[in-house]
């Protein structure tokens, strides 16, 4: 079932989690433009650095038109799109309640109800500009990790690679002409299993370890409709032809299974479901 054992593959600690990238043997020199590419989108799309392209964004006022990197124009027009065809499930908004909540630093955003915007007030101008209609503090996290996966597989391919996968922190994608097998951890007590991957990108999340309360309220890092948090105990995993799309998916996957399969069938994707008794 393919030959992912013969691949050459590093890891470097990226996107706040483990990147490994994988070749095909006699292209490891191409690596490097692999990790350059997920390195320059963390820059960008960092919550946690002061100079991304998103503490731009955190520290812009009513009207003001912001100038961004493309890449990051390109991540917030799926993130519109998404929102958009889910209903609202899929929503980087969500920035003030991760943080109240302790699942993101507060950094320096200074008082967090000055952030009383939602994803409608984040309007793309054109492929460079972004207008802020309200002060919003955004998450890009999992989708701008997953983009960060595609840029990678781009270099890779454009360097002449003819089969590798890049996988970070289980965002990962594989490309080349040989079928790979995948083995996804299972959230409620380390089971695992295992199913064979061509030419797509995979992503899986679950809650079951992330969870806490807060004012005696439990909270998780995934937010729902209406903003109620989604308690998810098993893994979720999908699969799409992009792992922006992947990633971004697997949440809206714990809140409709069914929408997120009639979404993803665009995606070359759906739901992996393991066994009748394991609801994706």
């Amino acid at each position: 079932m393919g030959h992912a054992d013969a691949l050459i593959r590093r890891a470097r600690p990226w996107l706040g989690t483990i990147v490994e990238i994988g070749v095909a043997a006699g292209h490891e020199a191409a690596i490097e433009a692999g990790f350059e590419e997920i390195g320059r989108i963390h820059h960008l799309m960092s919550f946690h650095e002061a100079t991304s392209d998103l503490a731009r964004l955190h520290g812009a006022c009513a009207g003001d038109v912001i100038r961004l990197d493309r890449d990051t124009v390109a991540v917030l027009r799926v993130a519109a799109d998404l929102h958009r065809d889910t209903g609202g499930i899929f929503n980087i908004a969500v920035g003030r309640q991760l943080v109240r909540n302790h699942f993101l630093p507060r950094v320096d955003v200074g008082h967090l109800g000055r952030f009383a915007g939602d994803a409608s007030d984040i309007e793309i101008v054109d492929d460079c500009h972004i207008r802020i209609h309200r002060p919003t503090l955004i998450d890009l996290g999992g989708i701008a990790k997953g983009y960060a996966v595609d840029c990678a597989v781009t270099a890779l391919q454009a360097a002449g690679v003819p089969q590798g996968i890049v996988n970070a922190g289980g965002d990962l994608r594989l490309f080349g002409p040989e079928t790979m097998p995948i083995t996804i951890r299972r959230g409620e007590g380390g089971y695992s299993a295992a199913f064979a991957v061509r030419n797509s990108a995979v992503a899986s999340s679950e809650n079951s370890r992330s969870r806490r309360k807060v004012q005696g309220r439990l909270v998780t890092p995934h937010i729902g409709r209406d903003g109620q948090p989604v308690v998810a105990d098993q893994t979720i995993t999908v699969t799409a032809s992009t792992c922006v799309i992947a990633d971004a998916m697997t949440k809206v996957a714990m809140v409709d299974p069914g929408l997120a399969d009639r979404l993803l069938a665009n995606h070359d994707g759906g739901v992996v479901r393991f066994g009748m008794s394991e609801a994706a």
